[in-house]
This record gives structure tokens, C-alpha cells and sequence, in this order.
């Protein structure tokens, strides 16, 4: 019969919070600069592997102080489809920023980035006492708008033209999620 397999500390209905690489950082070096991804993250040029290792070895000595990454993983077989961090987290007033993205383009708009979104959320305010989540948007990115608003999000800020984009100005969204309102959402929690 078998062991049965491993529970993942962090998972939702369709993907786990898995633990991340240095080689793993260096590959998404790669994705962020595609012509697609590259813009919804803020990335303006090209990165170097040489480039992502340097950012891959500085990010990862952060790691369990101001900085939380994971893999997005597929629970269905595991795959690695992105990533998922919590950043500046700021323990002495209880708030943290998100940074997420899906290097699998066939994945966009099906519900994987909401829950991993749910995941990072449960971690933060369930493991480190959080008091509020929040993000960055671009005005351009409507499928993220709306996958950020399915995980409880709410637009607090707009910062009318505020990146400059292919030509032309573009506002950008604080949105975030308080303790609260996280705890209000009636559903299974990541570590359940």
C-alpha cells in the first residue's frame, strides 16, 4: 500500500506554496523578461543570468526576515508554474507587499494566481501575524485586477499616471487586504 503523500504546509484547491531555489530564482530571471510578463511585473529591460543570480543570492539571504517565497506549484502533478512572495515585511506594524506571478501563459485567467494569492494570504496573517496585505497594479493588468479582488483585495489608492509604459502614462493601484476581511472569508484555510 504505501506511504500516503506528503500534505503540503500551504495549499489550496489548485496549487501549493512550495519552497524555493537559488536555480529556481535564476530561471525566473528569464521568464520576467519575456515581451509579455516582463511589463505586468515592472521589469523595463532584459535581465542577465548573471543579473538573476546576483538578485537570486541577495534575495535569498533575506529569506525568514523581511522576505517569504515560495513556488506556485500544481497540485495536480507538482509542476512549478511561479512564484509567490511576501516582501518588506514590516513586523513591528504588521504589514507586508506581494509580489506574485505565473511563468505558464496556457494557466493565465483559470483561477491559479486567486489561489495561490489565498495561500500567501493565509500564511501571512495565519503564521506571521499580519495585519494587512497589500500590492501594486498596473491599470494595464485587468486580469490581475480581477484575480487580486476575487482574493479580497480592495483598490485603497490610485496613483493617476505613475508608470510610464510603451509610450504613454499609466495609473497604478495600491489595493490590500486587512486582517479582518481575511478573516471573514468563508473558506477552507491553506494549512486545513
Amino acid at each position: 500500500m504505501g506511504d500516503p503523500p506528503p500534505q503540503h504546509m500551504y495549499r489550496g484547491e489548485l496549487v501549493y506554496l512550495g519552497a524555493v531555489e537559488l536555480a529556481d530564482v535564476i530561471e525566473d530571471g528569464a521568464l520576467i523578461s519575456d515581451a509579455e510578463i516582463g511589463p505586468l511585473l515592472g521589469i523595463k529591460f532584459p535581465i542577465s543570468r548573471d543579473g538573476a543570480e546576483r538578485f537570486a543570492k541577495e534575495m535569498l539571504e533575506q529569506v525568514g526576515k523581511s522576505l517569504f517565497p515560495f513556488n506556485i506549484c500544481l497540485l495536480a502533478d507538482g509542476r512549478r508554474i511561479g512564484a509567490a512572495t511576501l516582501r518588506d515585511v514590516d513586523r513591528e506594524n504588521g504589514k507586508a507587499e506581494v509580489a506574485i506571478f505565473l511563468s505558464a501563459r496556457n494557466l493565465l485567467g483559470r483561477g491559479y494566481g486567486t489561489d495561490a494569492l489565498r495561500c500567501l494570504c493565509d500564511f501571512g496573517f495565519g503564521e506571521l501575524r499580519l495585519e494587512r496585505i497589500e500590492l501594486v497594479v498596473f491599470d494595464f493588468n485587468a486580469r490581475a485586477i480581477r484575480s487580486y479582488e476575487k482574493a479580497g483585495f480592495q483598490t485603497e489608492v490610485v496613483k493617476r499616471h505613475a508608470r510610464f509604459h510603451r509610450g504613454r502614462h499609466h495609473d497604478v493601484l495600491v489595493m490590500s487586504i486587512l486582517r479582518d476581511e481575511w478573516e471573514a472569508q468563508d473558506r477552507r484555510r491553506a494549512w486545513e
